[in-house]
């Protein structure tokens, strides 16, 4: 670990009945890159305690167990919360199958402090994350004037401006809770980053994604290779998903914060989301029923776990 001086990182890593081998493999890839990491289980099936215990972690990880499912902005919260009373100067959000380069934090902390002395104010930063199931790197997300453009990194490119980032791997400076807040709870999940980080933009914000920090991250549950006017690999979430991401979509369109970029390209993309995932793949009809339920509470303005 080659944190800057003064630099304290707390690493967050929210766990849902997680596989053990995948999360082992990111916690021993995580531990020296930085001074604390909180595991805040988020009511596992089986309690995670007597194995985190095996791990031998003991002088940089600490387990935290919520009191039932309480989703993914409440366990961010929970994790930011003891970082910040402990002293951290950053906090880095992790999923439970996000494994980071072995200089990830490294390359993210310095492109902030970067920043920072430039007078930059940045609210985060994040890695290119290659996807775990198809390889190819991510690129930065940008608004376009009907859609979300990916923005890709070009050589020689050290840090770019991004509209969003998603959560995991995202490093943020602690002081940015004080002036941005945490994470809306009322979302439960999906959509909680994104969230986030328009608040962060209205408050004169900024976030951006560092070329050179690298993470790899799994999009979905499982994915099939379709074809849909080109060849694509399509990520499939478990049928719940698509209820919040569909419910909390309708909810941001009604904040003020929310730029109207965005809420036209989440409109066109909940329409081709509609249309696909009711027609293709196996469960679609379970798909369907949730994607309805999601417009009907997001139009009531229902919040909270479902």
């Amino acid at each position: 670990m080659t944190l800057e001086r003064g630099m304290k990182v707390h690493a967050i890593v929210v766990t849902f009945n997680p596989e053990r081998d995948v999360l082992r493999h990111e916690l021993e890839l995580l531990a020296p890159q930085v001074s604390k990491i909180w595991l805040v289980d988020n009511a596992s099936s089986q309690s995670l305690g007597s194995w985190v215990d095996g791990l031998g972690l003991h002088d940089k990880l600490q387990w935290i167990q919520m009191l039932g499912n309480l989703g993914l902005g409440a366990a961010q919260n929970a994790g930011m919360e003891l970082a910040r009373a402990a002293g951290a100067s950053h906090v880095l959000l992790l999923d439970q199958d996000s494994q980071p380069s072995p200089d990830m934090v490294d390359r993210l902390l310095a492109a902030s402090t970067q920043l920072q002395a430039a007078g930059v104010p940045v609210a985060a930063l994040a890695p290119v994350y290659a996807d775990s199931a198809t390889g190819p790197a991510s690129g930065f997300v940008r608004l376009g004037l009907l859609d979300f453009k990916k923005q890709t990194v070009l050589p020689g490119q050290d840090v770019v401006e991004a509209d969003f980032v998603i959560s995991s791997g995202s490093l943020i400076p602690v002081n940015m809770l004080d002036v941005i807040g945490l994470m809306d709870e009322s979302l439960f999940i999906d959509h909680v980053d994104t969230e986030w980080c328009m608040r962060a933009q209205s408050k004169g914000y900024k976030l951006f994604g560092v070329s050179a920090a690298r993470m790899v991250h799994t999009l979905g549950d499982k994915r099939t290779r379709i074809w849909f006017l080109r060849w694509r690999n399509v990520p499939y979430h478990s049928p719940f998903r698509y209820y919040y991401i569909f419910r909390n979509g309708l909810l941001l369109q009604r904040r003020p914060y929310i730029p109207t970029k965005w809420r036209i390209g989440e409109a066109f993309r909940a329409i081709r989301m509609l249309v696909f995932y009711s027609i293709w793949g196996a469960g679609r009809f379970a798909r369907l029923k949730m994607m309805i339920l999601g417009i009907i509470d997001g139009i009531r303005g229902i919040s909270g776990r479902l």
